[in-house]
């Protein structure tokens, strides 16, 4: 085999007419063939941009032609895995995610317009999870040829307990609701999360989650907050304090507190803190009335 190979090679590089050959192709033809593909390359280009824009509905047609017959080729127009791997999920189980793929409706992953013209849609396949999984938030599907598919989620992370019409809810910064179930009662992560309360709270949720954001030790001690008239919030500590914040400059008023916190957490006398009024804190006690309030500049 080795002599073979030894006779070709000195073949190529001793016979003259292979060398006249090889010197009119590297002079002449390849020249030639360099520009012709250039050429097609060109003209090909200028045909995609004018079928796109000036028939898009056939270049639609002939990406579902090709699509459909690339998929059918690879044997990619199902939803059988050899394998399937999922990451980024804690309170999502591998088995529900499984469950969902094995018993979507394939005609719903591939639409078929016509014969071997497919369109693969798997925003069907997630919007089937979304349905079915509440934590679901975010959801990256990719498929590994042949037959592996990789998965990465992400779940919403939970901020409060929302008290809606008797029902609750446990919702994240942006409001986003998952059903409150029995199990998690006895959740030390639920147990002692913040409670939201009043019509359209989950909606304003963010508000109160960015100030809180500022000053974690005051945020641990805050048991609710309801949004009232559908404007602002009073938060109740642990406690029963209570503080009325204002429906603009929540971060302001947030400030005034965090100042001011310290001296106020100490006298239990104190039955609500009051920051409506721009550069103001007015205290009321309980021993006193509800008019008689003094007021501290900030």
């Amino acid at each position: 085999m080795k002599i073979i190979k030894q006779k070709i090679n000195d073949f190529f590089i001793t016979n003259h007419s292979w060398r006249i050959i090889k010197n009119i192709f590297n002079i002449f033809l390849k020249a030639i063939l360099l520009r012709v593909f250039l050429f097609i390359v060109v003209i090909s280009f200028i045909l995609v941009i004018a079928v796109n824009i000036y028939k898009p509905k056939l270049a639609d047609q002939i990406e579902n032609k090709f699509t459909g017959y690339f998929y059918s080729y690879l044997k990619l127009n199902n939803l059988n895995y050899s394998k399937i791997t999922i990451s980024g999920n804690k309170r999502i189980k591998n088995e529900e995610i499984i469950a969902i793929i094995e018993n979507f409706d394939n005609s719903k992953f591939f639409e078929s317009k016509s014969d071997n013209e497919f369109i693969p849609n798997i925003k069907n396949l997630i919007d089937e999870m979304k349905i079915k999984l509440p934590w679901l938030d975010k959801i990256i599907i990719k498929r590994t040829m042949p037959d592996i598919l990789n998965i990465e989620i992400e779940e919403y992370q939970p901020f409060a307990i929302w008290l809606s019409e008797d029902k609750k809810f446990i919702i994240d910064k942006d409001g986003n609701q998952i059903p409150f179930l029995d199990e998690y009662e006895e959740s030390q992560e639920f147990k002692n999360m913040i409670i939201l309360s009043g019509k359209g709270a989950n909606q304003n949720a963010k508000s109160l989650f960015n100030i809180l954001a500022i000053n974690s030790q005051i945020s641990q001690e805050i048991y609710s907050a309801n949004w009232v008239g559908n404007r602002r919030w009073d938060i109740r500590f642990y406690d029963g304090l209570i503080v009325k914040l204002p429906e603009i400059e929540i971060s302001r008023a947030w400030q005034d507190l965090i100042k001011f916190y310290e001296v106020f957490k100490s006298d239990k006398a104190i039955k609500s803190i009051d920051l409506r009024i721009s550069g103001k804190i007015y205290i009321q006690y309980f021993n006193k009335k509800s008019n008689e309030i003094k007021s501290l500049k900030s």
